[in-house]
């Protein structure tokens, strides 16, 4: 599958766990591509088949023209998985970024992309659990928190040349 514009460039979000890991690839503009939830303990083949099936990149140099940065997460196994990326990765930029409450968030995303259907639909939202694990969601949540405060920075870097 090749990206759906032709120079977008992506950033991959992970929301590493002990057991399960979430990951995302999130267009610049924060438009979400894919998700997906895989097992922390296969993780180095399933960013790799990731990345792959959606980039179509053969291999990390190609990678590196599609792909922005990657954004981890900076929770549980946080710290293994960020030397694990920096390894397979050795030329795309990483960053951490804080996890406080992306679980709620992600949660808010999982009813906003899928809305709920037939009964459910009358039911608030804060008292349905999602059918699936939200670690893909979460981050998401990530990728765009970064992206965010990339934003804030720019405006404030405009401000002070104005002044």
């Amino acid at each position: 599958m090749k990206p759906s514009q032709p120079n977008a460039r992506y950033y991959l979000g992970i929301d590493p766990g002990r057991d399960k890991t979430g990951l995302a690839l999130v267009r610049e503009d924060g438009v979400l591509r894919s998700q997906q939830v895989v097992r922390t303990s296969s993780l180095r083949s399933s960013i790799r088949g990731f990345l792959d099936e959606r980039l179509a990149s053969g291999n990390v140099w190609s990678l590196h023209r599609v792909l922005a940065g990657i954004i981890i997460g900076n929770g549980t196994n946080s710290g293994p998985v960020c030397d694990l990326v920096k390894e397979l990765f050795p030329s795309v930029p990483v960053h951490e970024i804080g996890e406080a409450h992306s679980t709620e968030e992600a949660r808010r995303l999982y009813w906003k992309i899928p809305p709920p259907q037939g009964l459910r639909r009358l039911l608030p939202l804060g008292l349905q659990v999602p059918p699936v694990p939200l670690d893909g969601y979460a981050a998401v949540v990530q990728v765009r928190r970064y992206l965010a405060a990339l934003a804030e920075q720019e405006e404030i870097k405009k401000e002070e040349m104005r002044t």
